[in-house]
């Protein structure tokens, strides 16, 4: 027996919408969802995701990125979707790489810092950067670029919009049994099914984001001694 090659395995909007009916027990297999079932699925899938948002999970994505730097240009503009830029614990922004040379770590310094740079104008390797967060995330370097290089960051970006029927999710795979439970409870609490199909719901969609939210956290190599008496 061939085994798949296929691990893609993504439910579309609408598919992961008919799925929580099903499991919510308001459609048959053979059955099709009106209109406005499924847009009272989509709102409520979305006031889901929003509601978990509030709770810090899945608000963000964090994926590395790169930043072309312009020799003579110390501020840059982040894409549109940029929230936030993920700083390391050790206060790291990201390294600069200049072709055929070493990448320089390159540290967050605050505003106050930034203002306290006398010579804001110096060229050089930039070593640190200070983040500006308004309406838009901008990364402003110090020293300003004296050659083209690039800086190596991650960014943190909001979850795009699951404004269609076919588009998916976009959060990790091991969300997606939280999220149609999930679903499945608000609908089938909108619908008014038994009270003991929507308690068992919401019991298992709860557990499912347990288990989710136990994994969205970084996994490093752990290893613990035992030491001699002190």
């Amino acid at each position: 027996m061939t085994v798949s090659a296929n691990t893609a395995f993504e439910l579309g909007r609408d598919v992961l919408i008919r799925r929580a009916c099903q499991l919510a027990g308001l459609l048959e297999a053979s059955q099709t969802m009106t209109g406005d079932d499924i847009s009272l699925a989509a709102d409520l899938l979305q006031v889901e995701l929003l509601a978990l948002q509030t709770e810090g999970v899945v608000v963000t994505h964090v994926e590395r990125t790169t930043l072309t730097l312009v020799a003579g240009t110390a501020e840059y503009t982040l894409p549109a979707d940029t929230l936030d830029v993920a700083i390391s614990p050790d206060n790291v922004v990201g390294t600069v790489y200049v072709s055929g040379g070493n990448e320089t770590p390159v540290a967050a310094i605050a505003r106050g810092d930034y203002q306290m740079i006398s010579m804001k104008t110096t060229q050089g390797t930039p070593t640190t950067a200070f983040i500006e967060r308004g309406a838009t995330v901008k990364v402003v370097l110090w020293p300003v670029p004296s050659a083209a290089s690039t800086l190596r960051y991650s960014r943190m970006r909001l979850p795009r919009d699951n404004d269609t029927g076919i588009v998916t999710l976009d959060l990790a795979r091991r969300w997606q049994k939280a999220i149609m439970l999930s679903l499945a409870y608000n609908l089938a609490l909108a619908k008014s099914a038994p009270l003991g199909r929507v308690k068992f719901l919401f019991d298992e969609a709860e557990r499912q984001k347990a288990l989710a939210r136990a994994s969205d956290v970084e996994k490093v190599h752990m290893q613990m001694t035992i030491g001699g008496p002190y």
